[in-house]
């Protein structure tokens, strides 16, 4: 893929539950780009946006689906505007007590092959506010995407391309896909799962790879290892991934013991932190894997390593600045 846009998809909305489906999603990421834009033409204006809510202009080719036979025409539009114009995007932040409900799309107006967009204006310093965290998306690879499924999957996996590695039960990620009807393992693998990972892998700038956990009779845990482009077909990243999976499959004591002895002689982490990593499992696995990508140069690290991966690991939380090595 040559002269991709990049967009910035703010982590806060990209975490909420919005139940968009697969044209309004398209519609969304269209306006991301444009707010990208237009933060790049004003960069040194103290107020990037305009006071009243900002309009933008999606066009029908925008709209159409790749490689599909729906066509996207006046009644298709009608429907996108009416359903953009009854979403509320729910923003919880249950530790500091506080939630807030807007409208996140105050007026849709269709005319001439145009369709007309308002976003609220209290919703635009969120998506403005490029210095906190982030997830990237490729435009192009993200708008190529037909299903709702591959649509959300694919920008879930694109915030742990950093670790290269998911872990997620099945019971939280059918909530993130919001597909709770599909009971049984199976129907929701074959229809939810597989299709997405196969549209996913054909039409984006990632590549990504199933494995399954058990608990008795049932698979209870899914953990994804996702790699960029440049790294598709790489041989050697393919077994560097097989190796760190025989090394997360070891048991646990020493998998524990194994991590404490590399954090003692490589790294500088606070004693809280190193105690975090090694009683929680999605901590001590992506510290493994971090660890190893850095052993084997796969990372440009560009401060030191203990706090490149504490940024990693304890992004979600406030600052908690590692002691220098």
């Amino acid at each position: 893929m040559s002269d991709l846009i990049h967009i910035q998809e703010p982590l806060r909305l990209l975490l909420s539950r919005n139940n968009f489906d697969v044209l309004e999603r398209r519609v969304y990421w269209l306006i991301l780009k444009e707010i990208k834009q237009l933060q790049t033409l004003r960069r040194n204006e103290t107020d990037p946006m305009p006071g009243e809510f900002p309009a933008f202009k999606i066009s029908i080719a925008d709209l159409q689906l790749p490689n599909s036979s729906a066509e996207v025409n006046y009644s298709t539009y009608k429907r996108v505007a009416q359903r953009l114009t009854s979403r509320q995007l729910y923003l919880d932040s249950p530790a500091q007590h506080e939630f807030t409900s807007v409208v996140v799309f105050p007026m849709a107006r269709y005319s001439r092959g145009v369709l007309t967009v308002e976003v609220n204006k209290h919703l635009v310093p969120y998506m403005i506010d490029l210095s906190k965290g982030y997830t990237k998306l490729q435009l192009q690879a993200a708008l190529s995407l037909n299903s709702q499924y591959a649509q959300v999957l694919y920008t879930r996996l694109c915030k742990f391309l950093d670790t290269g590695i998911w872990r997620v039960t099945v019971t939280d990620l059918k909530e993130i896909l919001e597909a709770q009807q599909y009971v049984r393992w199976s129907n929701f693998k074959q229809t939810v799962l597989s299709r997405s990972i196969d549209e996913i892998n054909q039409k984006t700038d990632i590549e990504v790879f199933l494995s399954e956990r058990r608990e008795g009779r049932f698979i209870t845990t899914l953990v994804f290892t996702i790699k960029r482009q440049s790294r598709k077909g790489d041989g050697a990243f393919d077994a560097f991934n097989d190796e760190i999976e025989l090394v997360l499959s070891q048991p646990a004591e020493v998998l524990h013991n194994t991590a404490m002895e590399i954090m003692l002689q490589n790294y500088r982490f606070t004693a809280v932190q190193m105690r975090r990593i090694v009683s929680e499992q999605h901590l001590l696995d992506e510290f493994v894997r971090l660890d190893s990508l850095i052993q084997k140069g796969y990372v440009d690290i560009k401060t030191n390593p203990t706090r490149y991966i504490a940024g990693i690991l304890f992004k979600k939380e406030g600052p908690q600045k590692p002691s220098e090595k």
